[in-house]
């Protein structure tokens, strides 16, 4: 089940790859002003640390059975969850003060690749979290 679980992951982990190179490819990382993006580099950056943390230790608990690597996984998938949600809401469309930037980066997100990793992730949390209760 572990080893399904990290093939959940690293399915995410693609699709994310992808929205970030779209993300950078149309200049989202030039798009610091306030006001221009839905999506501060914080949001994006503290997204992807706490995810390759999780990873990692997930990773870890795989190849050496530490459960304390598996709690730190799930944690990290949780806080990972947190920011992704915070940036989904932030990204659909509004009429707030942040949706007159006709060409931010995050406009060019393709809504069919957002879905996948938001549901590939939803699974990759529900069996992060279902193997760490089982193993209590």
């Amino acid at each position: 089940m572990g080893v399904f679980v990290l093939c959940a992951w690293l399915l995410t982990a693609a699709l994310g790859g992808y929205l970030a190179t779209v993300w950078i490819r149309h200049g989202g990382l030039r798009q610091r002003a306030p006001g221009v993006t839905r999506l501060p580099l914080w949001l994006i950056g503290g997204h992807v640390a706490f995810a390759v943390a999780g990873l990692a230790a997930w990773s870890g608990y795989l190849m050496g059975g530490v459960r304390s690597l598996a709690w730190a996984a799930c944690a990290g998938v949780l806080v990972v969850a947190a920011f992704g949600f915070t940036m989904l809401l932030r990204w659909l469309p509004s009429s707030g003060r942040h949706s007159q930037g006709s060409t931010t980066a995050e406009r060019h997100f393709p809504f069919a690749a957002v879905a996948a990793h938001g549901m590939s992730a939803g699974a990759t949390v529900l069996l992060v979290v279902l193997v760490v209760i089982r193993q209590m």
